[in-house]
């Protein structure tokens, strides 16, 4: 079975999500804070994005990207704001208890995505299939909640 682009990304992603979330657990346990972290994370990203911007020359693009996209600009602030709120819950999540739990419980997010989509859109895309993978993540974090002191 050939995976196709967006599967190698997604995977990617999860990868390195994962060693990241590992690799931050000592440094927040150590006592750095959370928010220091989050800026750092930021900062790289931010100079990574530059960089790659004005490699594939597309740093001109940033304030048109932003005009076209018209009615959704609010959406596009929202989803940011979001993002990024959730970056800073995530590295707080790690510091007061550790990768492994934070993350475990961190990986119902594709419920919400659910729920908000059918909120903000009203779109829902489940069939059986993924409506049992959604009750396994619930049963799954339920569990995890339920054990974690």
């Amino acid at each position: 079975m050939l995976l196709e682009k967006w599967m190698v990304y997604a995977l990617l992603a999860a990868m390195l999500w994962g060693a990241s979330y590992a690799a931050c657990g000592p440094i927040l346990r150590m006592g750095m804070p959370p928010l220091v972290f989050y800026f750092f994370y930021s900062l790289v990203g931010f100079l990574m994005t530059l960089i790659l911007l004005i490699v594939r020359g597309k740093i001109g693009t940033l304030c048109s990207q932003l005009h076209e996209l018209g009615s959704n600009t609010g959406w596009f602030f929202f989803s940011i704001v979001g993002a990024s709120l959730g970056g800073i819950m995530t590295y707080l999540a790690i510091g007061e208890k550790n990768a492994t739990l934070a993350s475990l419980v961190e990986i119902s997010y594709p419920l919400f995505v659910i729920l908000f989509t059918w909120i903000f859109f009203q779109e829902v895309e489940l069939n059986v299939i993924t409506t049992v993978g959604a009750f396994l993540v619930i049963l799954g974090v339920s569990l995890i909640c339920l054990n974690a002191h």
